[in-house]
């Protein structure tokens, strides 16, 4: 009897881990296929160095896709994602940038500015999460066709339609400031429903960090700070840069962010509770299990 009470004990602990596994399993296995990012278009991608002058007039027709990758130092799956995008990158179809996940311990390249830029236009979830033009989303690294590189530029070549021209002139001013212009000629009557602001990327060209556990070591284009510029097809700003997290290799870059307009109408909340409500939630069940694994122990 005892070494079938024993064996009874054993096979219930199995169970019980077996299910704590498929409540915490990894993000990608709910991977989707490409869809609508929910946010308005975004487009630019106009830069230079931090300490260097420059001044460019851009066709908008020729500007490169701009690719937003959510991501971070611990996720194996990013490192999949980031060399499809940085193929696309050095053919020229469009320029990625890498937003890593905040209030990460293992991950020193997040902050608040651009964790709130990114879950504001596209909500944040497991990294990886790539928008493109700020319109096409895709969540995960499961390709929809026979790689993720066509994914991206099946994304990529969704466009927007821009014609027009964009000035860009950058003037450092000392080694944490600048002078940014601009001018946006175009018809932006199509964009009726949204609102327009400029944008200012600070971006890190590339930052070592050796203790990120997907291999990597080397991360590249970090995007550090977003500052908005105001909402004016034309102007001028003088912002302060933030300090690069090694080497001297920050830039400037120039975007623009549309964000549709909420002309809906609030709707009264119903704080009544639903039916699902009565079901524990995953951290719940969890602990619900852990409790269930301790008495199993104890009684062994």
């Amino acid at each position: 009897m005892d070494c079938i009470a024993t064996y009874m004990r054993r096979a219930m602990l199995v169970c019980c881990l077996l299910i704590l596994v498929g409540f915490t399993g990894t993000g990608n296995v709910t991977a989707k296929p490409i869809e609508d990012s929910g946010s308005g278009p975004l487009f630019g991608g106009q830069w230079a160095w931090a300490n260097n002058s420059s001044s460019q007039n851009s066709d908008l027709s020729l500007l490169p896709a701009i690719a937003e990758d959510y991501t971070a130092t611990w996720c194996t799956n990013c490192v999949k994602v980031e060399s499809a995008l940085q193929e696309l990158d050095d053919e020229g179809v469009l320029q990625k940038y890498h937003f890593h996940r905040n209030n990460d311990h293992e991950d020193p390249f997040g902050s608040d500015n651009t964790e709130d830029h990114y879950k504001q236009r596209y909500n944040t979830g497991a990294p990886p999460i790539v928008v493109i033009n700020g319109s096409m989303k895709k969540i995960g690294s499961i390709p929809d066709s026979d790689s993720l590189k066509n994914d991206y530029q099946t994304m990529a070549n969704q466009s927007l339609g821009l014609s027009g021209n964009s000035t860009f002139t950058w003037s450092p001013q000392s080694n944490n400031s600048g002078i940014i212009s601009w001018a946006l000629e175009t018809d932006l009557t199509r964009f009726n429903d949204y609102e327009m602001s400029v944008n200012a990327w600070i971006v890190e060209g590339s930052a070592e960090f050796k203790e990120g556990s997907n291999g990597k070591e080397i991360y590249p284009n970090i995007v550090k700070k977003i500052i908005n510029l105001g909402s004016e097809k034309i102007g001028t700003s003088n912002i302060d840069v933030p300090a690069a997290f090694d080497g001297n290799d920050l830039q400037i870059h120039l975007m623009y962010h549309f964000t549709q307009i909420d002309n809906s109408i609030d709707e009264p909340v119903d704080d009544s509770p639903e039916e699902d409500d009565a079901l524990p939630n995953i951290s719940a069940l969890a602990s619900i299990i852990v409790l269930i694994f301790a008495a199993i122990v104890r009684k062994s």
